[in-house]
């Protein structure tokens, strides 16, 4: 640019920005950390604008305060993404942030960025808004800053520092990482399982066959006892009769009155003896008489 001689030298605010523009790319400032970052409002539907600075194009942007936007209530059946952008506007002639409302559809996705002659967006966020919605938490918010295509951070001269490619490697790593030790927590969990299953099924039958065995053993000793039972009650059913027991008294009494009435065998001659304790005169005598 040149010092204007007699108005031969007259510049654009576009020219500026061109000039701005081939030293410093597009994007948010990387410091702080919470630069220009969208957070849920409390328990409604307002989101924050964090304070922050930012460039599109060699135009500047400065947020300079907690900046509170609306977000539009959950339809009654559908839901939406709305989209939080920073627009550079040539016919507004302003730089500002927006929140660009999203179609509605079970499965809905987030507004395109208008990029052209007229105007130049960056995202910043993306809302989930879920049918029926009326607050927002922070679960439903997705940042975009670090997305490059879509905002990325402003380095300084010339161009900004390219997160994209790390941040791609790193999310499908992530994504490789979920799906195999997914897949390899399932495969545990399925071996596990089985393996369970199949030990408690042998226990089971393991035991229903020791069940039955000693079921087995218990009727065959118990129709056993019944028997050696049913043999000897028949015995002495059949001795003592009414006769039997009669002449088993008769012989108790006739042994209590006996005066002798043990009876012994000598082993040596196999004569057999009455034997006996008798009382005569105060004296107690042991006394035997052969029996003939």
């Amino acid at each position: 640019m040149f010092n204007s001689i007699n108005g031969d030298r007259r510049y654009k605010a576009e020219d500026f920005a061109q000039y701005f523009a081939t030293f410093i790319g597009n994007g948010i400032f990387v410091n702080p950390s919470d630069c220009l970052q969208i957070l849920a409002a409390g328990s409604s539907m307002n989101i924050i604008v964090r304070p922050g600075k930012a460039w599109i194009n060699g135009y500047y942007l400065i947020n300079d305060e907690d900046y509170t936007l609306p977000i539009t209530a959950g339809d009654v059946t559908l839901n939406r993404i709305d989209r939080v952008v920073i627009r550079l506007d040539h016919i507004q002639r302003k730089m500002s942030v927006e929140v660009k409302k999203g179609a509605l559809s079970a499965s809905p996705v987030a507004p395109a960025l208008k990029r052209d002659a007229d105007a130049y967006e960056l995202a910043l966020a993306d809302i989930y808004v879920a049918k029926g919605a009326l607050t927002l938490t922070q679960g439903a918010i997705t940042d975009q800053r670090l997305n490059r295509a879509l905002c990325g951070l402003m380095h300084g001269v010339v161009d900004q520092v390219d997160t994209t490619t790390i941040f791609n490697q790193y999310q499908s790593w992530f994504n490789n990482y979920s799906i195999t030790k997914a897949g390899e927590f399932q495969t545990w969990q399925t071996n596990v399982t089985t393996a369970l299953e199949q030990w408690i099924d042998a226990q089971e039958q393991d035991f229903e066959a020791w069940r039955q065995a000693e079921e087995t053993l218990y009727y065959t000793w118990l129709s056993g006892r019944k028997n050696e039972f049913d043999i000897w009650f028949t015995t002495i059913k059949d001795i003592l009769d009414t006769n039997a027991a009669g002449n088993l008294q008769l012989q108790i009494d006739e042994h209590k009155n006996a005066r002798l009435p043990h009876y012994q065998t000598d082993p040596t001659t196999g004569k057999r003896y009455a034997t006996g304790w008798v009382v005569e005169g105060g004296r107690l005598f042991f006394e035997y008489e052969e029996v003939k």
